[in-house]
């Protein structure tokens, strides 16, 4: 870990959780609402989802460190190791048209004219 990340997350919690304080003091004041409740629960899970997405990402580049593979191709095959469809098979899908310019303009041509 970084000292700038760790200082990083620690402004951006501290950041929500004072807005999570502001927004109580002002559900407790005479002209606060329920929606000030809301956000000053709010803020807190936003406080917490930045630790969550800090603490991930550090997983997920310790993993690409360990193994050399990106995490996604990683996952990739760990889901096909244990039999989890991924990608859906060429043969599944139809075929595209292979039309140039002229044909596709002969085939989209407007069948009725307007009314003058």
């Amino acid at each position: 870990m970084r000292f700038s990340h760790v200082v990083f997350i620690l402004l951006a919690v501290a950041a929500t959780l004072g807005l999570a304080y502001w927004q109580w003091t002002r559900f407790r004041s005479g002209s606060g609402t329920f929606q000030n409740l809301g956000y000053a629960i709010q803020w807190p899970a936003f406080g917490a989802f930045i630790v969550y997405a800090y603490r991930r990402y550090i997983q997920l580049e310790n993993e690409y460190y360990d193994t050399g593979v990106a995490p996604v191709e990683l996952e990739k095959q760990r889901a096909q190791e244990r039999g989890v469809m991924t990608e859906i098979s060429e043969e599944f899908l139809p075929t595209r048209m292979n039309t140039d310019v002229e044909e596709f303009n002969r085939r989209n041509q407007p069948k009725r004219r307007r009314s003058e």
